[in-house]
């Protein structure tokens, strides 16, 4: 009889530490959950641009609404979204928004060639071996992901946002 009562007390003290520790993490971490969907916090990544140029989200979204476009010089649906981002960059810049394109599994001759050509005035990134793309889950181009000012995902989806989600 002793010893049930010791397993009953030990299984209600397993219980409660579970149950506690449960919320606990909620309490201690009561921030915004970090992730690659609507409503997390964006996944930091750091890559180079077409200028060598090493970007980390964190210091590039900081306090400002930022679009990030995956995409390929390849896509014809990307091609035709370069207009379109480089119109909301020159109407937003000035009150903060924010434009990467991350470009995906192409070389840097390639995308730099199109960044010129296209006359692309926000910065373009490489990412060479698309680990960004599989950790943000891309699985159709062009992606475009806003993140707000806390770096929070607000809208992902292949269609560009409209310009009253970036404002």
């Amino acid at each position: 009889m002793n010893t049930a009562m010791r397993m009953f007390s030990v299984f209600l003290l397993s219980a409660f530490v579970m149950f506690i520790s449960a919320f606990s993490t909620n309490i201690v971490f009561a921030g915004v959950e970090t992730g690659v969907d609507v409503g997390q916090k964006a996944a930091p990544f750091k890559l180079l641009t077409v200028n060598g140029e090493e970007l980390e989200l964190k210091s590039f979204a900081k306090d400002k609404v930022t679009l990030l476009v995956f995409g390929t010089t390849w896509c014809p649906s990307c091609r035709h979204e370069v207009s379109i981002l480089k119109e909301y960059y020159n109407a937003l810049k000035d009150d903060g928004l924010k434009v990467l394109g991350i470009d995906i599994q192409e070389s840097k001759k390639k995308v730099h060639s199109f960044v010129e050509k296209n006359r692309i005035n926000y910065p373009v990134a490489l990412d060479s071996n698309a680990e960004v793309a599989r950790l943000y889950q891309v699985v159709g181009i062009p992606l475009n992901i806003v993140l707000d000012k806390k770096g929070v995902i607000r809208y992902k989806d292949n269609r560009p946002p409209s310009k009253e989600i970036l404002e």
